[in-house]
């Protein structure tokens, strides 16, 4: 079994490559990536795939699994908003395009780890694979252009595509938009909430991700796409509680007006001091639920994790590094 990683060396790939190879005995994994995945079973062919591809190690006589999971996210790294579009789809759209050209049809599968943010505020509740694309900002957008890549590539070749659209992923190592939580809990401080904390905010455990990835390699189904979100998430107030108080902290939640809170992010995002990005803050006081019924009817397998013990292990690890 021939499977191509893009971005084998980040959070998921490193975790899904050790999966698969305890997983497959007769596998071999080619990772195109801008660093080495340091796994000496693995194929390493350090690239920018911002770039046209040349010489990658990819037969046209042998046929291959391709996990797309390199991208631009948000971080540090994100631009002020007059750049933002540029530096998620130079990356996120023309990086995947790239990716795709070095096939024929020589492509058994695509699987495609898209985002949740593609769909924007929440018209309808829980919120299916079928509900409308209007995300709140670019990064959403570029991942739409992705999947539409995808999708003609598939056409192409005639291969199935299984693109995955997870709320945020959660696990020891990634902080991402919680490591300022966990510092405040750290110290003790007053956490704040947009709006009163009775919405549920849900997560998944990287480690489900990587369960359903490597399911998509044998699944039988034809192509589709999935949402991927912990099962039953309580609210935001009773998760961050249970947290502070497996932390032993002296924080407490501050519930603040929805409406002026966002104002302020807003404004402080647009003249480049960006505290939360637009995707994050519009629906941070909202209900958002991922109905993950097609996940289950089609792998016959449900996620595991739920989100009060992902974010408990998120802080132990910060914890660890951190204090």
């Amino acid at each position: 079994m021939n499977i191509v990683i893009t971005g084998g060396s980040g959070f998921v790939g490193k975790i899904l490559i050790d999966y698969l190879l305890k997983k497959h005995s007769d596998i071999k994994i080619i990772n195109l990536d801008l660093v080495h995945s340091n796994n000496d079973r693995v194929i390493d062919f350090v690239v920018d795939i911002r770039n046209p591809i040349e010489d990658a190690p990819i037969k046209s006589s042998e046929s291959y699994h391709l996990i797309h999971l390199a991208a631009q996210i948000f971080n540090e790294n994100v631009p002020s908003r007059s750049y933002r579009k540029n530096f998620f789809f130079e990356h996120n759209v023309h990086g995947t395009r790239n990716v795709l050209n070095l096939f024929k049809d020589n492509l058994q599968s695509i699987s495609f780890l898209s985002t949740d943010m593609v769909y924007g505020s929440p018209e309808s509740f829980p919120i299916r694979e079928d509900h409308s694309l209007k995300p709140n900002g670019e990064y959403g957008l570029s991942k739409i252009e992705a999947e539409k890549l995808i999708e003609l590539k598939s056409v192409e070749v005639g291969c199935n595509y299984y693109i995955f659209r997870p709320r945020l992923i959660s696990g020891p190592g990634r902080y991402g938009l919680l490591k300022t939580l966990y510092y405040f809990i750290s110290k003790g401080l007053p956490v704040p909430l947009i709006g009163n904390g009775t919405n549920r905010y849900q997560f998944i455990s990287v480690f489900d991700c990587v369960k359903f990835l490597a399911a998509s390699i044998n699944l039988e189904a034809s192509s589709g796409i999935y949402n991927i979100g912990s099962q039953n998430p309580p609210t935001i107030y009773e998760l961050l509680t249970k947290l502070i108080d497996s932390a032993d902290s002296s924080s407490f939640l501050i519930k603040t007006p929805p409406r002026v809170t966002k104002f302020i992010l807003n404004f402080l995002d647009s003249v480049g001091f960006t505290i939360l990005f637009p995707e994050q803050f519009i629906i941070a006081d909202q209900d958002y639920l991922l109905d993950i019924n097609k996940l289950e009817k089609e792998f016959k397998m449900l996620p595991e994790y739920s989100d009060i013990d992902m974010i408990i292990s998120g802080y132990k690890s910060y914890h660890a590094k951190y204090i």
